[in-house]
């Protein structure tokens, strides 16, 4: 599957379909292609493909899988550039997660305001 070329492009990991509720409230604000995966493991490859304008990542992978796809991500030179934006519920994972590479964190619903807002602007820095 590939994007239309008009339109901004997000690719979105939800590990559980927990994410895609967000999303979808910051996607009523804006007109975004969204690509939606469900493995992990299949994140760095499918970026790689897809070269997306912002990346979303389920707040359930604040662990180590989380920082090896963001750092994944972060190093390699097509993809370093891309906002990653990690969407979370647990407020102690933030503590944690200050340590990886990712452009914004936002607490679920708490930040969802704040989300589409952010979003906007990663997506036309």
């Amino acid at each position: 599957m590939e994007f239309p070329a008009a339109r901004k492009n997000i690719l979105v990991l939800d590990k559980g379909s927990r994410v895609l509720s967000a999303v979808d409230q910051v996607l009523f604000y804006g007109d975004y292609n969204l690509l939606t995966i469900y493995d992990p493991n299949s994140v760095y490859d499918r970026a790689k493909e897809l070269n997306p304008d912002l990346i979303i990542l389920d707040y359930l992978l604040l662990d180590a899988d989380c920082e090896d796809i963001i750092n994944d991500l972060k190093e390699d030179e097509q993809l370093r550039e891309i906002p990653v934006i990690v969407v979370t519920v647990y407020r102690s994972k933030k503590v944690i997660a200050d340590s990886y590479k990712y452009d914004a964190l936002f607490i679920k619903p708490k930040d969802m305001d704040v989300l589409a807002s952010r979003i906007e602007y990663l997506m036309a820095s």
